[in-house]
């Protein structure tokens, strides 16, 4: 609901505290025909909510109907407090096959007067991987896995894939996307279940179905 909504946005790098504020309902379905060439949703996404919230954010929820329970986070174990920051060897943490749809999608447009320093946190922001799956600590932390462009109509968007490495040993995947175009500032926030990988390739067919508009394309 709104919680995971809002989780989201958290997880995306951005402090917004508005988890108490009054939200407003809006029309999901009309906002999203608003913003894109709206096409069928693959992999059995739909919308599960859709909000303004307090300072005018516009946020439609997509959530995908199999998703099923996600597995619980799990509690890491009675360490030595030096032990929780020695290198751990993340690339031997179990996961489930790759290219499996995300769990939920957050669409959001940003307010247009601070649209531009959270799009370059979001995009520009974060430590990058690199490959070495020993530089995260025991006691977990951020990483980006990718940064690159999607394409999206004959456009290409800019996307980041980012992983959660918790303390217990599991990790959670987003992957953002940055659809703004002109003065309409959006994203695009996919969350996969924990121990799923993220990828490109489910988002990318997200964005065949969330088409720029053709206006939009012939502007560019």
């Amino acid at each position: 609901m709104l919680v995971t909504a809002l989780a989201l946005v958290v997880l995306a790098s951005m402090v917004w505290l508005l988890g108490t504020q009054t939200t407003r309902a809006i029309e999901g379905d009309a906002r999203l025909r608003e913003w894109f060439e709206w096409a069928e949703l693959p992999a059995g996404m739909q919308i599960a909510e859709a909000y303004e919230l307090p300072r005018g954010d516009l946020v439609v929820r997509l959530a995908r109907e199999e998703a099923g329970e996600e597995a619980p986070r799990i509690e890491a174990p009675e360490l030595a407090a030096s032990s929780m920051f020695e290198p751990y060897d993340w690339s031997k943490v179990p996961s489930a096959p790759t290219g499996s749809a995300p769990r939920e999608v957050l669409v959001v447009e940003l307010p247009l007067d601070r649209a531009s320093s959270e799009l370059r946190e979001l995009f520009d922001g974060g430590t990058d991987l690199r490959g070495d799956w020993t530089s995260v600590p025991r006691s977990g932390g951020r990483r980006v896995l990718e940064r690159g462009r999607l394409d999206w109509g004959t456009l290409a968007a800019p996307f980041v894939l980012e992983r959660e490495f918790e303390s217990g040993g599991t990790y959670c995947d987003t992957l953002r996307v940055n659809l703004t175009v002109e003065r309409e500032p959006r994203i695009l926030i996919a969350r996969w279940s924990r121990g799923a990988p993220g990828s490109r390739e489910p988002v990318q067919a997200l964005l065949r179905a969330l088409a720029p508009r053709k206006s939009q394309q012939q502007s560019e």
